[in-house]
């Protein structure tokens, strides 16, 4: 890790002089409706095969993932977490050149950095709401090796119609499009069109289970990629890399599609409602702008104080968010708010309101 990430709750309780579970993490882009119901229960079913290696490659995992998403199984391959595997693909894929659609996750620079590529950047911009130019960009990726594209964005939350990446994929053949869908499950009525069943040869599909099933501390995460390519990318994957209790997640989830659905389904009902309801009550607080969003976060830019004013402003009530002034291409006036529950979610908004106003007034905060 070159330029760290964000909200670290740890760090906060440390300097809070309080305990972890006291602070409600809305940096952390997680499902706020918790697991699939009944996968934490199987898991500690299974708690036992922490005694034993792992399955070598993962294998069963695999089989059960590509089943799961009618994906070929040999155009798939399982990592500890989609980030282990972007940080081996500069190498797989021999990349020397990149660009990177930004303002985006960090780690697509810290990879290419790590690995010695050339990086440049294409930034969407505020005033377009963060969607990409696709013909700018289709400009600007000429001579690339490699295009690392976040799909819906963290931390903009916008999504990209597929139609459109595959139009861009299709005009740039000796180009690699990487396209990071950690997000994807969570667009409201778009939520499985994923670019790994369009099966271009130049395109690899980067998938989570992190996020929509709130895994994060098992890393497991997958990368879609055709044959040749998948090849090259297993050749650099280390043995025994997906945990024991990673791959039985894994296995369950994909073993029970149709409570795994509903969750999902049930999760993006839930956001949809929540975003609209967080525009609402910030839709009058002064200077502050709130960028449209299909993802379980919400971009903010303030007018009248600085990101880390209101970060600090709301963890003395135990709220952490993420200030987003360490994203290139994003000043330190963005913030990204990521929702929790109902309760939380309006705690959250009535405090960035006040806040606004009692700095749009130059009143002194309560």
């Amino acid at each position: 890790m070159i330029h760290g990430h964000g909200g670290n709750i740890y760090a906060a309780a440390a300097a809070l002089g309080c305990k972890p579970d006291e602070i409600t993490d809305m940096s952390s882009n997680i499902n706020p409706l918790g697991p699939m119901p009944g996968l934490l229960e199987d898991l500690g079913q299974h708690i036992g095969s922490v005694c034993m290696l792992p399955e070598v490659d993962a294998a069963r995992a695999v089989q059960a993932y590509a089943r799961w998403q009618k994906i070929p199984e040999n155009r798939v391959i399982a990592g500890a977490g989609t980030t282990e595997i972007l940080y081996q693909l500069p190498r797989a894929l021999e990349i020397d050149s990149a660009l990177v659609v930004g303002p985006t996750y960090g780690d697509y620079a810290d990879a290419l950095e790590i690995n010695r590529v050339a990086c440049r950047y294409f930034m969407r911009e505020p005033q377009n709401d963060f969607q990409p130019d696709m013909d700018a960009l289709r400009k600007a990726a000429q001579g690339a090796d490699a295009v690392f594209f976040c799909n819906p964005n963290n931390p903009t939350g916008g999504y990209t119609d597929t139609r459109a990446l595959a139009s861009l994929a299709r005009s740039l053949p000796e180009t690699y499009l990487i396209v990071d869908e950690s997000y994807l499950p969570f667009v409201l009525d778009r939520g499985n069109e994923s670019m790994a069943k369009t099966d271009l040869p130049n395109t690899v599909v980067l998938h989570s289970l992190s996020k929509m099933f709130c895994i994060p501390g098992l890393r497991v995460g997958f990368c879609a990629a055709p044959g040749d390519l998948a090849e090259k990318i297993a050749a650099y994957c280390p043995p025994w890399r997906v945990n024991a209790l990673a791959q039985r997640a894994v296995i369950r989830i994909a073993q029970e599609p149709e409570k795994a659905r509903a969750h999902a389904e049930k999760t993006r009902q839930y956001l949809c409602e929540q975003r609209a309801q967080m525009y609402d009550r910030l839709s009058d607080a002064p200077g502050l702008t709130v960028f449209p969003s299909d993802a379980t976060f919400v971009l903010m830019k303030a007018a009248f104080f600085t990101a880390a004013e209101i970060a600090s402003h709301l963890l003395d009530h135990r709220l952490l968010i993420r200030d987003c002034s360490n994203f290139k291409g994003l000043s330190k006036h963005f913030f990204r708010i990521s929702l929790k529950d109902a309760r939380t979610n309006e705690n959250a908004a009535r405090l960035i309101a006040q806040f606004a106003e009692n700095r749009y007034q130059g009143g002194v905060l309560k």
